[in-house]
């Protein structure tokens, strides 16, 4: 067997930044820009010009060299990203003007034009077709006209002509114009007595259009968007979106609902060098169901000040606590119940990373699923800082292990209605060292966790319950529950902590049947010792206790927080294997299994949390098998040996032949907490339908002791039509808004490929629903710029 090292946390990422997406980073040599690498969709070639060479083809040639040519038969003329084919073409030599006549077809970056009779300078490309049908490859787009116009390469105007993004053979829409403008350099658009048609019937009459042939963005009214709800019945939205300039835009949202009353919204973003911002917001005034103003305000502002500091403030409020019950939208949006506020500075001096925060939370409280509030950081200070130095060995120039340093400084001062306040300060050090044993890789790390509580407010039983239940209690306080501490007292408390963590891999290569395999063993052991330290009079103010998993196991923190630090003498041993394509590398098999040992008894608890008696952690496992090329499972599990029962699990399987034909199932549940079962799919029901579903569905169970009927999480269900130049959708949605509350929505929509979209979209819904999903008329790559070049 060979021996192999490898870092088993290394993992690489991409994104495509976008408007909203950038963002803004500090950095010791000035400003990060707003510069992302794309792809440049057009291939860059220079116009021809009155010097470009010109190559001429032809059965019969005749004229002077110096005044005139004409060809004949065959008659073909090639120029840097053109080309004409005519039966006859007279080229006069001083003007650069080029005459075609019969079966006339010019070819010139990406746009195919035919018909009788052609006028063309060679030099400005400016000229004229009479009775042409074109095909514009960028745009996937085919029609009519009377007679082209040339302005310049990429510019066109066409007479008397139609439009279309329909295949020929299947000629669904076209908009007919008297005019119509087409601007590939600026990816604009603009028409003149449109009529849109359906098949031969006219449909729609749209007069004078201007319009976005690319990714352009132009003021104007958008397509109008409906919808239908069993909360709000029939929406209507018309939005107006007003391209400010190339780093500003607004748009206006009117927003008819039939149960509640006109809504206003309006979103603004800009970007520019120093920072960038979104603003969004939504008033109804007057609801006819609640007889009260309804409104939500988002925004998101980073501004760079300086190349070493950065200003940001990121933050959400509604009306009252049922806005995204009545008017998310989504399962994801209706559950929205923390609404959190935070202005942030964070900068950097000298390798120093600070910042300065200030966070409050909106709690949107359900009747008959109370949850209690955040606490507020009114303020909190950070600090940090990391290196690495190399410690010599006496004085003959030896030296150790590169030694890992970082210190980090955190100070809050914690705000809530009801529970202890107070200020905390908090000093962690640590280093950590890197051992090579042979070809074992060891990292010994050592801690320090340094706490200082300072009490503000008394979060005993009786003074919390005072709080809480005295005079007229606010909803928003949500269920009760005591902290720990007194008003008048203040405590400190420092812990060390030590972890030694040493994993390896070995390899070897395996045959099976015909394929080449690599097979990896990679065992780990992690061992924390913490002391214990008497902490039961220090309040909670942000500890929780994390959802136990595989990967929490492999940490050295019991405890998310700083106010709680468990006593540790424990031992984690872990083992994954994994079956490696030899060619590729992909992942045909993964499987791992980790348990904890433990060498003392638990003594550090949360508030109400019973001291863990048992000498062994559950047993922890996860695996994934993708040795079928269409097919990938996966599972997770957590299994109490002592007790002989599953406390947790997930597993899912998923089937993908090809894009827009997949399947997923998966399972979930947690003792005493979770069980829902979901399955989604999309695919290909007969020429050119598509069907989508998904079904999350929540069996019968336990929730802290507390019996909870079957439930529906969310249902979807619909049908999409690929028309070729069209795209029809049909999807209806139901969904949970609250513990005994359910939505539900109606989705149509008609997609013109390359013009419009018009009516309510499911697209988000169905992206965020269904794994893999595919919209269907994006199924097939787009054609090339120079497909028809001839």
């Amino acid at each position: 067997a060979r021996v192999r090292l490898q870092d088993p946390t290394g993992a690489a990422s991409a994104s495509r930044p976008s408007f909203q997406g950038t963002r803004l980073g500090l950095s010791e040599g000035g400003y990060l820009g707003f510069l992302p690498l794309r792809l440049d969709p057009r291939l860059s070639l220079q116009p021809s010009s009155a010097q470009t060479p010109s190559y001429l083809f032809g059965q019969a040639l005749d004229g002077q060299f110096q005044d005139q040519i004409r060809m004949e038969g065959g008659a073909a003329l090639r120029q840097l990203g053109f080309s004409l084919k005519a039966s006859q073409l007279t080229m006069d030599i001083v003007p650069n003007r080029l005459i075609a006549r019969g079966e006339v077809t010019l070819f010139r970056e990406g746009e195919l034009y035919k018909g009788p009779e052609l006028t063309l300078d060679l030099g400005t490309q400016q000229g004229w077709f009479r009775n042409v049908s074109y095909e514009f490859s960028s745009l996937n787009a085919t029609g009519q006209a009377e007679r082209v116009d040339f302005i310049q390469p990429g510019e066109v105007v066409l007479s008397n002509a139609s439009f279309t993004t329909c295949p020929v053979d299947r000629p669904a829409w076209r908009l007919e114009s008297k005019t119509l403008a087409v601007d590939q350099i600026r990816e604009m658009a603009s028409s003149q007595g449109s009529q849109l048609y359906w098949g031969d019937t006219p449909l729609l009459p749209l007069g004078d259009l201007s319009f976005s042939i690319g990714q352009q963005r132009k003021s104007g009214v958008l397509p109008p968007l409906y919808r239908v709800t069993s909360n709000l019945g029939l929406e209507l939205e018309v939005p107006y979106y007003w391209n400010i300039a190339p780093n500003r835009d607004l748009t206006l949202s009117p927003r008819l609902i039939q149960r509640r009353g006109l809504m206003l919204g309006a979103e603004g973003r800009y970007l520019w060098h120093r920072g960038y911002g979104t603003l969004d917001v939504d008033y109804l005034p007057n609801d006819q169901v609640t007889k009260a103003d309804r409104h939500r305000l988002e925004m998101n502002h980073v501004f760079q000040a300086r190349p070493d500091l950065r200003l940001s403030m990121d933050g959400a409020r509604v009306s009252d606590d049922s806005y995204f019950a009545d008017f998310g939208g989504s399962l994801l949006g209706s559950s929205r119940r923390v609404l959190p506020v935070l202005i942030s500075a964070d900068a950097h001096w000298k390798g120093v990373q600070m910042a300065a925060q200030v966070q409050e939370f909106q709690v949107l409280q359900d009747p008959n699923a109370p949850i209690i509030a955040p606490y507020a950081w009114l303020p909190r200070f950070v600090t940090s800082r990391s290196g690495t130095f190399e410690p010599n060995l006496f004085s003959q120039g030896a030296s150790l292990p590169r030694v890992k340093w970082q210190s980090d400084f955190e100070a809050i001062s914690f705000r809530h209605p009801t529970l202890a306040e107070g200020d905390r300060f908090v000093v962690r050090t640590s280093a950590e060292i890197p051992i090579q044993l042979g070809v074992v890789e060891t990292r010994a790390r050592l801690g320090l966790h340094t706490t200082h509580y300072a009490h503000k407010k008394n979060g005993s039983l009786e003074e919390t319950g005072r709080r809480f239940f005295g005079g007229l209690r606010d909803p928003a306080l949500g269920v009760f529950q005591p902290n720990v501490g007194e008003a008048t007292e203040s405590y400190s408390r420092v812990l060390p902590s030590l972890s030694l963590d040493a994993s390896t891999t070995l390899e070897r290569d395996i045959r099976w049947q015909s394929t080449s395999d690599v097979l990896t063993i990679e065992p780990r052991m992690l061992y924390v010792y913490t002391p214990f330290k008497d902490q039961e009079k220090l309040p909670v103010f942000d500890a929780a206790q994390p959802t136990v998993s595989f990967a929490q196991i492999l940490s050295d923190r019991v405890f998310i927080g700083q106010d709680r630090i468990a006593d540790q003498n424990n031992l984690t041993t872990a083992l994954t294997g994994r079956v490696l394509d030899n060619e590729t590398g992909q992942e045909r098999l993964r499987a791992s299994v980790a348990q904890r040992f433990y060498f003392s008894k638990q003594s550090v608890v949360l508030p109400g949390q019973t001291p863990r008696e048992d000498m062994e952690s559950d047993l922890f496992a996860e695996g994934g098998f993708s040795a079928f090329r269409d097919w990938r499972f996966d599972a997770v599990g957590q299994y109490t040996a002592r007790q002989r029962r599953w406390q947790g699990g997930a597993a899912s399987a998923r089937y993908e032949p090809r894009p827009g034909y997949s399947a997923y199932a998966s399972y979930r549940f947690t003792r005493d907490s979770v069980n829902i079962v979901d399955l989604a799919f999309q695919a290909p029901v007969a020429k050119n339908w598509y069907a989508v579903g998904r079904y999350s569905y929540s069996p019968a169970h336990k929730e802290n002791g507390i019996e909870m009927d079957a439930g529906l999480v969310e249902a979807i269900a619909g049908f999409e039509y690929d028309g070729g130049c069209w795209v029809g959708r049909v999807v209806l949605q139901r969904f949970a808004t609250a513990a005994q509350e359910t939505n539900t929505a109606v989705f149509l929509q008609i997609e013109l490929n390359g013009i419009a979209r018009v009516g309510t979209n499911p697209l988000q819904v169905l992206r965020r629903s269904i794994p893999s999903y595919r919209m269907v008329n994006q199924l097939a790559p787009g054609p090339a710029r120079f497909e028809n070049f001839q």
